[in-house]
């Protein structure tokens, strides 16, 4: 992939790299993001292709998704799809959608909102502006380049180009104002360069360090999504050392840092191994076992020399003041606590002590079972004990747990009849 400028990108002098020397084919492209992208063009709209799906493209990965930048605004874009609706208050977007429940996001080209001030975080982000203002307002350069359905070259206003070719993860503009903008932020930068493989700029990394206790100025059931998605492509174990690296599990998960502090980190990078191993095997992994994972070393550490443990106890003593602080829903509570309680009965395979039907028959059965590869995997006395678990639980089915039945409303006498004296 060859620039065809010679010169940095800036606001006013773009790189634009034409379709011969970048790597992005039509082909690779989902083809309902295209009809999108040929519709706005043919009606007079510019329209150009942004953010991952750019950059996964550029690094020959397969984007997740495939969003859409244009100079057309939200309401002029309902009137060309039929399919389309708009939502959102502080940032309008379109949602266009196809079969299969596919959605492609479109957004109309943005600027810094005139509400917004330099320490805080953002209020108000419909304020419609230029392609050169949207680039600008993007969080990472590596996130700002554009693909142009008009001529299919690659635009390029920050230098994103040159991050991307260097593996850097770099704010656009002062790191604390973006991160201030936005705390998230923080989250994101660390999901992007453990995801790719990259590092953190000096100046981000930096301002991230400073700002980390200011991570609870964002909106905290983002914090969870953003771990989550950080631990489930099969980068796990960089997520995490970096984020430790950085001081955000010191901010975030106290008590995990601790127990970091203590006995280091390569308890849960040996476990973390095995759960990156199912993501990069296509497995989609279920939201509460990346937290039960990072919470198992913790509660394995209190439950350690005790004579006969509580373990339904120690499970919830140890989850309750993360899942309060990071707003874990109940329902994954209660899935985590239960499948860390169950892990002795797997290692005590063969102990008259405990039943084989008794956790067979618990409707968590296979989800603790998960649990136990990711721990016990890293041994052949483990893996034995794990094919051993998964012979006797064939024909155990997934058991989803049970709609709660709709209570029937108490209907009163119809007008014609009486009503009956208690």
């Amino acid at each position: 992939m060859s620039n065809s400028e010679e010169h940095p990108s800036s606001a006013s002098h773009p790189v634009i790299v034409s379709r011969p020397d970048h790597n992005i084919s039509r082909k690779d492209i989902d083809p309902d993001a295209l009809k999108v992208l040929y519709r706005l063009h043919h009606h007079g709209h510019i329209a150009y292709l942004v953010g991952g799906g750019v950059r996964d493209l550029l690094l020959g990965r397969k984007p997740k998704d495939f969003d859409i930048s244009t100079s057309a605004h939200p309401t002029q874009i309902r009137k060309l799809f039929s399919n389309c609706r708009l939502i959102g208050r502080r940032f309008r977007l379109a949602h266009i959608y196809f079969r299969g429940g596919k959605i492609i996001e479109v957004s109309t080209f943005r600027t810094i909102s005139e509400f917004n001030t330099e320490d805080g975080p953002i209020r108000s982000d419909n304020t419609f502006g230029t392609p050169e203002e949207d680039a600008s307002r993007r969080d990472f350069t590596v996130n700002a380049l554009f693909y142009n359905i008009a001529d299919f070259s690659i635009i390029d206003y920050l230098d994103g180009l040159n991050d991307l070719k260097a593996g850097i993860i770099r704010c656009i503009g002062d790191p604390i104002i973006r991160f201030r903008e936005d705390p998230i932020r923080m989250l994101r930068a660390v999901r992007f360069a453990s995801l790719l493989g990259f590092s953190l700029d000096a100046a981000s990394a930096a301002g991230i360090s400073t700002l980390r206790n200011e991570i609870w100025d964002g909106a905290v059931p983002r914090i969870l999504e953003e771990i989550v998605r950080m631990m489930d492509r099969g980068n796990s174990g960089a997520a995490l050392s970096l984020l430790h690296q950085i001081g955000l599990v010191e901010s975030i998960l106290p008590e995990i840092n601790s127990h970091i502090r203590k006995a280091g980190l390569n308890e849960y990078l040996d476990i973390l191994s095995r759960l990156d191993q199912y993501g990069r095997d296509g497995t989609i992994l279920k939201p509460w076992l990346t937290i039960a994972v990072l919470v198992y070393p913790l509660y394995h550490s209190g439950i350690t020399g005790l004579h006969r443990p509580d373990h339904l106890k120690s499970a919830r003593e140890v989850l309750s003041p993360i899942a309060e602080r990071i707003q874990i829903p109940r329902k994954i509570r209660d899935t985590i606590r239960q499948s860390l309680a169950a892990q002795h009965r797997f290692f005590a395979l063969g102990d008259r002590r405990y039943s084989r039907q008794a956790i067979l028959r618990k409707s968590y059965f296979l989800d603790a079972l998960s649990l136990f590869e990711m721990i016990a995997g890293g041994t052949q006395e483990g893996r034995n004990l794990i094919s051993s678990w998964k012979e006797i639980g064939k024909g155990v089915p997934d058991r989803a747990p049970r709609p709660k039945r709709r209570r029937k409303r108490r209907r009163g006498p119809s007008p014609n009849q009486p009503s009956i004296p208690r």
